[in-house]
């Protein structure tokens, strides 16, 4: 009986397979902010040009102003199950394109809010157990509030 070695090209693909499986974050942009706090996009409360962002590094929270917010891996940020007005399809990840937020006077086994845009435009408030994609922000676009 003969045993071949497997391709080295199968054992790369195997590993991008299993790091994403796990929410290992390869594809991140070493110049972003990651809004690990809070996040909000634009609004009419500041004529719909910035971006809010909160980020806790080692304990010490700061609030920044942002022009650009994205994601390098073209995904929106996201939470993991949620409960909120409109019953939902899913306990997995739950698009949180209108900002994210902590809970931390509501309920501790759902302390994150995630806001999601409706295609009325309007945005319902979601309660989730956990984060699971931040918002990130171009750190040369974004200045300390």
């Amino acid at each position: 009986m003969s045993w071949k070695p497997l391709n080295p090209i199968f054992i790369l693909v195997l590993v991008f397979l299993f790091a994403g499986d796990f929410g290992l974050h390869i594809f991140v942009d070493a110049n972003a902010i990651e809004c690990n706090s809070f996040w909000e996009p634009p609004g009419p409360w500041n004529t719909n040009k910035k971006h809010k962002c909160g980020r806790t590094l080692d304990g010490v929270p700061s609030s920044y102003w942002c022009d650009t917010c994205h994601r390098n891996d073209k995904k929106f940020p996201t939470a993991i199950n949620c409960v909120g007005p409109q019953k939902l399809s899913t306990d997995g990840a739950f698009t949180c394109d209108a900002g994210m937020d902590e809970n931390v006077m509501g309920d501790p086994n759902r302390p994150i809010f995630c806001y999601h845009f409706y295609p009325a435009g309007t945005a319902n408030t979601y309660t989730c157990k956990k984060p699971q994609l931040y918002q990130q922000c171009d750190s040369a676009s974004c200045k300390l509030r």
